[in-house]
């Protein structure tokens, strides 16, 4: 996924920014529409840096939505006067339309000097996102400095085949540049991990890395725009042989699923993550009550539904939080009696997180 920290609000992936209400605790949970499943869902990410004029982003933003919803399909779409960067989901048959459309709509593509666009596809068999959103936002991946733009559609780009040689011939640096919660979940063999909890940190943590400036080094994200301004900060700062893996962690499961990788890959949409076959994860969803990456099962102290915590929740000393939603974590505190789970808006819409005994997204 082409997706920074940032975007995970905007996606209101966090239970905790879309639970504004108390439900009863005698109160039914509302079901939503069930999902389609007779076909997977293809979410689709994907990104470029080219100059849009800022008097046109407006036009360009309602067009780009009124097309994604007239096609039925659901993401998250930011414009920038350096550039677009998506994530979108729905049937094969809708997304190639939209491509094509979006691609004549932004003079970007096949033809155009900016070059094709680079689709990086998974699966999922549920919806993903909520709607079709479409931003302006100062920055497609915030760094914190605008001025900070790849000038070269290839950047000390290495394809797949590439990086998978290095890793196992050479003797290199390997550097995640993800957020710190991305990295638990899974990292290339010996990677190194900055402890960052937002990109605009990046600067500073790689500042006092360590790293020696003279060693080769190899950068990895998700889907790789973080990496195309990482690697403009490292020159910067006189690192002189620094690469990046070209279409991220992504493109590299895609042809090595056996790999260099351990673990999964975090996504920002309602998969949580996906393991080295770029399937939905079994393993991980959503803490109910913080948003971040959770796997530890629990029977919620409040109504008895099963679902997953997280340790940092789960280590607080705070019982309430040994539940399945910030509703049971409420009703828990004023000491309530329950008959029946108290599920999050999301999930009442049909659009859990899904881990353990609720099945997998």
């Amino acid at each position: 996924m082409a997706i920074d920290g940032h975007r995970a609000k905007e996606l209101n992936l966090w239970p905790m920014n879309t639970d504004s209400k108390i439900v009863s605790p005698t109160a039914s949970p509302i079901a939503g529409p069930a999902p389609d499943s007779s076909e997977p869902i293809v979410v689709s990410s994907f990104y470029q840096f080219i100059p849009l004029e800022e008097a046109q982003l407006p036009e360009l933003r309602q067009k780009l939505k009124e097309l994604g919803e007239s096609l039925g399909l659901k993401g998250l779409f930011l414009l920038s006067t350096e550039g677009f960067n998506a994530t979108v989901s729905g049937p094969r048959e809708a997304l190639n339309p939209f491509r094509s459309q979006m691609e004549a709509l932004l003079g970007t593509g096949e033809d155009s000097p900016a070059g094709p666009v680079f689709y990086k596809d998974s699966l999922a068999d549920k919806p993903v996102f909520l709607k079709m959103r479409v931003k302006i936002r100062p920055e497609i991946v915030t760094l914190g400095n605008p001025q900070v733009v790849p000038q070269s559609a290839v950047n000390h780009h290495l394809e797949p085949e590439e990086w998978h040689r290095i890793l196992q011939d050479e003797d290199v640096v390997v550097l995640d540049t993800r957020n710190r919660y991305e990295y638990e979940i899974g990292k290339f063999k010996g990677a190194i991990d900055l402890n960052i909890d937002e990109f605009q940190s990046f600067p500073q943590k790689a500042a006092e890395s360590g790293i020696p400036k003279d060693k080769k080094i190899l950068m990895y994200c998700t889907g790789g725009i973080r990496c195309e301004k990482a690697l403009i900060e490292m020159k910067n700062q006189g690192y002189r042989e620094v690469y990046q893996l070209n279409g991220g962690i992504i493109n590299y499961l895609e042809r090595f699923p056996q790999g260099h990788w351990e673990g999964e890959c975090f996504v920002f949409d309602y998969r949580v993550a996906v393991d080295s076959q770029l399937k939905p994860s079994k393993t991980y969803g959503l803490c109910p009550h913080c948003g971040q990456p959770a796997k530890e099962k629990i029977s919620c102290r409040q109504c008895g539904h099963e679902d997953v915590v997280c340790n940092h929740c789960l280590g607080s000393g705070d019982p309430a939080l040994h539940t399945c939603s910030k509703n049971c974590a409420h009703h828990f505190r004023m000491g309530h009696k329950s008959t029946r789970p108290h599920l999050d808006p999301l999930r009442r819409r049909g659009l859990e997180s899904t881990s353990g005994s609720r099945g997998n997204q």
